[in-house]
């Protein structure tokens, strides 16, 4: 590979490329930069390769060859590319169902230990809940804290991706008397934000993005309304425009001062944990909540 054009080209251009091509795939199969850590999990159960039935965890660069084949071209390439790839996607596991918790978080454990020296690289990787209770988000945190403690993980990879219905419905453009159907967005029901764990003032920049982002969908939301309203002919449009688009920036405006009290609420409970004993758990149920009852004994002792 010596005489590679590849290789030839300056490292910037050829960092372009990587970050063009190595897309993680996910569950679905599809190229996205989200790659969630059960895909890797399940593939090397079952997918072995001769090697790695030796192996206790799962070899993430060769599986991640097996979708990207210009990991497998030569040393300089492979490492490279891999390189781009942990640091251009993120690693975030989904919990569906509050049941399948511990395995989401045995998931991600195996994930970090197959990544070994590499997990370095990693620009984000973590867990994403819908709707969680106090508890399970307190939990959630705490386990989170725990395993970037003992696999050295540097602060500000690891996040907490919570999904959270509105608190309100937006206000429509119209709602007829007497009638059940409104006219308005039909997509601005879930929110979400991200918690870097270990970091509040990190976690309040996503907080601040994610409003940023939130305000442009809606933006994008009112305009296809209007659009396809004008387009069927509604006139009455021109005369509700101006009122609608600032009873929407009110709405949403309301709803994100209720979410930063929210989210200010969590980050308290972060804090909480991180100036706890330390004790590092496992991710079983058990597991998980052996940290505060060794702390609760440890305070009534």
């Amino acid at each position: 590979m010596n005489n590679s054009r590849f290789l030839s080209l300056p490292v910037e251009i050829r960092d372009h490329i990587y970050s063009y091509v190595l897309i993680g795939l996910g569950p679905s199969r599809h190229k996205t930069t989200r790659c969630g850590p059960a895909y890797y999990i399940h593939d090397f159960c079952l997918r072995p390769s001769p090697a790695a039935r030796k192996m206790e965890y799962p070899d993430i660069l060769a599986i991640t060859a097996r979708d990207h084949p210009l990991l497998h071209t030569c040393h300089q390439i492979s490492n490279e590319g891999f390189e781009l790839f942990l640091g251009n996607n993120e690693f975030i596991q989904d919990i569906l169902v509050t049941s399948l918790t511990t395995s989401a978080c045995k998931f991600l454990s195996l994930f970090i230990k197959g990544l070994g020296d590499k997990v370095h690289l990693v620009r984000r990787m973590g867990l994403a809940i819908e709707e969680p209770d106090e508890d399970l988000l307190a939990k959630l945190i705490d386990w989170l804290i725990m395993v970037g403690i003992a696999e050295r993980i540097r602060t500000g990879v690891m996040i907490l991706r919570i999904k959270i219905t509105r608190p309100t419905k937006s206000p429509p453009l119209f709602a007829p008397m007497g009638e059940s159907w409104t006219i308005a967005p039909k997509d601005e029901t879930l929110m979400t934000l991200n918690i870097v764990v270990g970091d509040e003032r990190a976690s309040w920049a996503e907080f601040e993005k994610s409003k940023e982002l939130d305000w442009e969908g809606r933006q994008c939301g009112t305009d296809r309304v209007l659009s396809s309203c004008r387009a069927a002919g509604m006139e009455s449009v021109k005369d509700r425009e101006k009122a609608w688009r600032e009873e929407r920036r009110v709405w949403w405006e309301e709803t994100w001062q209720t979410m930063r009290d929210k989210y200010q609420g969590w980050l308290e409970v972060m804090d909480d944990l991180k100036h706890r004993p330390k004790v590092v758990v496992g991710c079983g149920d058990e597991e998980m909540g052996l940290r505060r009852s060794r702390i609760g004994q440890a305070q009534t002792g």
